[in-house]
């Protein structure tokens, strides 16, 4: 029997278990395969964590398929947009086991599905794009080679180096085109601004869509870092827009002989510069992941729900008092 893991929020949407939810998910989230084989310092279904059902702060409890599916069937598929399968790196499974969950899925469903796996050849992405894949992801996590060797490579024990997640990134953009590959930097395991500016920059010129995350420090891993301060995440996500969605150059922006952003164009200091939609949580289309970093009630990085003026320009008042010299 085939089981798979649905996030908290997703499996109360679907009426699989009782709770509330402030920000319903627009995606349904599943994460399949039985257990990790990489070793990433960070995450909680690391081969030497002891993370349980977690995946950064949320809880992914198991179903059988065919539960999922009758659920799927009983319930409709709500306000979800997409379904994001994230496959654990079981090379066993995704070899016998993903290419049929995801035709299941997709059939069942018809919804579009974003595939968030680890690097894998060229030939089994084309086999999931023709079951019903529309778009993958593969994280680099890290901002800069040294970080990435430290805490997903090497480092650790995985067979990976910065450069080859970028040659995998574009290998996969042969098989789904630009605009349908994605990747994620964690904000917080020691990189400088410049680092993740230079990813962003990277990203925009070869067609890769590209989300941040804040650093989580999860019982059961290793403590590799910290929460970056919410000022220095606001900026980074102003610069973000303002490359991949706007085609501004890395020249525009200031840096420090530390890395550490100084400057952004005034324009972008304000509301009709910096829409309130660029600190939500940023993904493929109808994603909004709640509290994946975050606590309700605690600080927000990506907000899942749309921003009132209010909230709006107090992102864009963190965001300045990171710039600000008394910051530097």
């Amino acid at each position: 029997m085939k089981d798979i893991r649905l996030s908290i929020g997703t499996a109360i949407a679907l009426g699989l278990r009782k709770g509330a939810l402030p920000h319903p998910p627009t995606t349904m989230y599943v994460m399949v395969g039985d257990a990790c084989k990489n070793n990433c310092a960070f995450c909680t279904q690391a081969r030497d964590a002891d993370g349980g059902d977690l995946l950064s702060r949320v809880t992914w409890p198991r179903y059988p398929l065919a539960e999922v599916l009758q659920a799927i069937s009983d319930h409709g598929v709500g306000s979800f947009g997409r379904i994001c399968l994230q496959s654990l790196m079981d090379p066993a499974y995704i070899a016998n086991t993903l290419p049929e969950v995801v035709e299941e899925v997709h059939s069942a469903s018809g919804l579009p599905i974003s595939l968030s796996i680890s690097p894998v050849s060229s030939e089994l992405l084309a086999g999931m794009r023709g079951r019903g894949v529309e778009r993958v992801g593969i994280a680099l996590d890290a901002a800069s080679p040294e970080i990435f060797h430290a805490i997903k490579g090497e480092g650790v024990g995985n067979p990976y180096t910065f450069e080859s997640h970028w040659k995998s990134l574009e290998a996969a953009l042969e098989v789904f085109g630009k605009g349908k590959v994605s990747t994620h930097v964690i904000v917080g395991l020691g990189e400088s601004d410049m680092d993740v500016v230079s990813v962003m920059s990277r990203c925009a010129s070869s067609g890769i869509l590209l989300s941040l995350f804040a650093y989580t420090p999860m019982k059961g891993t290793k403590e590799i870092g910290q929460p970056p301060d919410i000022g220095r995440y606001r900026s980074l996500q102003i610069c973000r827009y303002a490359i991949l969605e706007r085609g501004m150059d890395i020249d525009a922006f200031g840096f420090d002989g530390n890395g550490k952003l100084i400057s952004i164009p005034e324009p972008l200091q304000g509301p009709e510069g910096a829409p309130a939609h660029i600190f939500q949580t940023v993904g493929c289309p109808d994603c909004n992941r709640p509290y994946y970093n975050e606590r309700p009630g605690g600080v927000i990085y990506n907000y899942p729900n749309t921003l009132d003026p209010e909230m709006h320009m107090s992102c864009l008042s963190e965001a300045r008092n990171y710039l600000s010299p008394d910051a530097c």
